[in-house]
């Protein structure tokens, strides 16, 4: 639009009717803009070669003395080397981002979130840990705070949502708050939180409000075990059973392993005439991409390894009628089975005896609390005279258990196999002193 009439007094500018652009005098650059009737002040300017136009305002609220007074202020900024307009574009897309936070909820916050450690691979070696997080927010988070606003959340918020669960499952309750903590940080690092307190944090106002209802937490029991002393008449009955599930059960409790790392065993993981056990970071419990896990074998284990059929269509050592691993479920439900049997016997079962009498209920006994609790019993036992007889860092070793010191053996790199394996021979010995 080619510019009209130079315009030079407030006068003039009043009497203008016809839309246009209309230079006005007094700053340079300075001009009137008309559209549909509608007058702006704008002011035309270059930085770095560059032509540039911000607008001052409206004419109806703007003065013709404050309109030049504005635009002269501005052309000095430009000689400064500064761009007005690129500083006005810029406040705009900081209060937009503003507003925009102050509207984030944190149902919003955690949906980024997940989906940052997503893209970053996060859970990569977890398939789980994406579903078991949106569990248990979508279960017990979103609902009491997802929908209130990321920077109103204070500590008595996190206190009412921890509430419905803190007695009920503790183990739940410490994930949860353990998964808002982290959303809270994350939030806080990208000043997505302007308010810089943790809600979440235990060290701060929150372990405070908490404290009344601490003392009467439940305390969750530890996996139900089989008494060492019973381990060789317990073997003896599974072995009876020539079952897939139950020669997983005996693997497990032969070299005193998690459950799900004996379910998703391959082959491939195996060499048996070193005698080595190579679990997979996936198949861990623990994620550090520097752990050892190597469990090394007992000939009780390379013997029961050594009559396990393999099948060509599966890379499991122990599988399903589909070529897949087993449930979760297989060895304990074994573990009931043979405790149904042996309670018709002799009236009591396979049950953990201590924690049955102090709770005054029928515990029976699990593949995680048998396998490594009665392991890692009789390797301390003075009785026998095992916490003298091994070396008990070796022990926690063969439990694949993070080493005490805070540097994770980045100085102390031994593996101490030659004990390891003593240990474990020993071990095996033990577990299998009843079997023909």
């Amino acid at each position: 639009m080619r510019v009209k009439t130079i315009l030079t007094s407030a006068v003039a500018i009043k009497k203008i009717k016809d839309d246009g652009r209309y230079t006005v005098s007094g700053c340079k650059g300075l001009q009137l803009r008309v559209v549909k009737g509608i007058k702006k002040y704008f002011l035309r300017y270059s930085v770095n070669g560059q032509r540039k136009t911000i607008s001052l305002g409206s004419a109806d609220s703007l003065s013709l003395a404050d309109a030049r007074s504005l635009a002269n202020d501005l052309l000095k900024k430009v000689a400064l080397g500064e761009d007005p307009a690129e500083e006005k574009r810029l406040a705009r897309k900081k209060a937009a981002e503003e507003k925009k936070r102050k509207q984030l909820t944190f149902s919003d916050a955690a949906t980024q979130w997940v989906a940052e450690r997503k893209a970053g691979n996060y859970w990569r070696y977890n398939p789980k840990g994406e579903s078991n997080t949106l569990s248990r927010l979508y279960n017990h988070v979103l609902p009491h705070i997802g929908e209130m606003k990321i920077d109103g959340i204070e500590p008595e918020d996190i206190k009412n949502m921890l509430l419905p669960i803190w007695n009920r499952s503790p183990s739940t309750s410490s994930k949860v708050l353990a998964d808002v903590r982290a959303i809270f940080r994350w939030s806080i690092a990208l000043r997505l939180r302007q308010n810089r307190e943790n809600p979440a944090e235990w060290n701060g106002a929150l372990g405070v409000l908490m404290e009344p209802y601490e003392k009467t937490r439940k305390v969750e029991e530890n996996f139900s075990g089989l008494d060492f002393h019973e381990i060789p008449k317990f073997v003896q009955e599974i072995s009876a059973l020539h079952s897939r599930s139950s020669e997983m059960l005996l693997l497990s409790i032969f070299l005193a392993a998690r459950s799900k790392a004996i379910r998703n065993a391959k082959w491939a993981d195996f060499d048996l005439e070193k005698r080595i056990w190579n679990i997979p970071l996936e198949d861990d419990k623990a994620k550090d991409l520097n752990r050892e896990r190597t469990i090394y074998l007992n000939s009780a284990a390379v013997c029961l390894l050594k009559e396990v059929p393999r099948f060509s269509e599966s890379p499991y050592v122990f599988c399903n009628a589909y070529g897949k691993p087993y449930s979760d479920m297989a060895m304990n439900q074994v573990i009931r089975k043979a405790h149904a049997r042996r309670k018709m016997i002799d009236q009591t079962g396979w049950i953990d005896r201590e924690k049955s009498s102090r709770t005054g209920k029928e515990c029976i006994v699990t593949q995680h609390g048998t396998a490594r609790s009665a392991f890692r019993t009789w390797a301390k036992d003075d009785e026998l005279g095992n916490n003298k007889k091994f070396d008990q860092e070796a022990v926690e070793r063969c439990l694949l258990h993070d080493r005490a010191d805070p540097y994770k053996g980045a100085y102390d790199r031994s593996k101490m196999e030659h004990e390891r394996r003593r240990i474990m021979e020993e071990w095996g010995e033990f577990c299998t002193q009843l079997l023909n």
